[in-house]
């Protein structure tokens, strides 16, 4: 009661809840459209101009900018490469996804020392993001990399 009348009094001080279903649809169309299109120039529409990935190489870029710059280098390493949405829960303004990326390692990625003759990788992980006035304004990664390393180490079949 307190908050919706300071919100009449104030209204410059109104406060969003975070919309948990709505920030859920946000990711599932993030993913579809950046993931699975790569149609990066939505990137401009989704992030937000702060939007910082903690598991960039590169601390310090972000935005959608260093977004595209990263995702340029790794389609050109992996250029088939597919993420599939297994899981994803929405609570607040956090959003977490479960993904599965699977595509053939082509060109050199900054980072990794192995050679690329034709591997099939696959990558999986969990990011989770959180959302501020319908943008993404942060995430936070944790992969099988170890897993991607091994199997890029065995030779291609």
């Amino acid at each position: 009661m307190k908050l919706m009348l300071l919100t009449a009094l104030f209204p410059l001080f109104s406060y969003s809840a975070p919309n948990p279903s709505k920030n859920k649809e946000l990711l599932k169309r993030f993913y579809k459209e950046l993931y699975v299109d790569w149609n990066m120039e939505t990137a401009d529409e989704m992030l937000s101009p702060d939007f910082i990935s903690h598991d960039w190489p590169e601390k310090g870029q972000k935005g959608p900018k260093a977004f595209r710059k990263y995702y340029v280098a790794f389609k050109k390493a992996v250029p088939d490469a597919k993420y599939e949405v297994k899981d994803i829960l929405a609570d607040g303004d956090r959003v977490a996804v479960r993904w599965e990326m699977r595509g053939t390692y082509s060109e050199p990625f900054p980072g990794i020392d192995i050679l690329p003759n034709g591997q099939t990788v696959i990558l999986k992980g969990v990011a989770i993001y959180r959302v501020e006035d319908e943008k993404l304004m942060e995430r936070w990664v944790v992969s099988d990399l170890h897993g991607l390393l091994k199997t890029i180490q065995e030779p291609s079949k």
